[in-house]
């Protein structure tokens, strides 16, 4: 089952750049494309959360540590994106500070990236 909660949290956070994203910018222009994203990331965020969640529970239960302490990684990744980072980049956006909107954004990049990092190594352990 945490197989299955991993790639299904890979598979999301891979799908939003890849897909979401490059239509998104393709489409609508910055205004639309800026009110979406605003409605879009707290449930992205929240999924991501509760699929954690979900593994950490069943971490729990089959006393898998490595797995417990990649999720808990993971959800605090998360839960700081959603709760701090996010409204933190939508305040300098909408000031248009540009530097502070590049610098905070790239911050939830590096985010995406550690947590995306860390689904591929579990599966890596889970797979041998």
């Amino acid at each position: 089952m945490l197989i299955l909660i991993t790639a299904a949290i890979l598979s999301f956070m891979i799908f939003f750049p890849v897909v979401v994203a490059t239509s998104v910018f393709k489409v609508l222009d910055e205004k639309q494309s800026s009110k979406f994203l605003r409605i879009f990331f707290p449930k992205y965020y929240l999924f991501g959360l509760v699929l954690s969640l979900t593994g950490l529970i069943i971490a729990i239960f089959d006393k898998n540590d490595m797995s417990l302490i990649v999720f808990l990684l993971i959800i605090i990744g998360f839960l700081f994106s959603r709760q701090f980072l996010m409204p933190l980049i939508n305040k300098a956006k909408d000031k248009n500070n540009e530097k502070k909107f590049n610098i905070l954004h790239r911050v939830s990049v590096l985010i995406n990236f550690i947590q995306i990092s860390l689904c591929v190594f579990l599966l890596i352990i889970f797979l041998k």
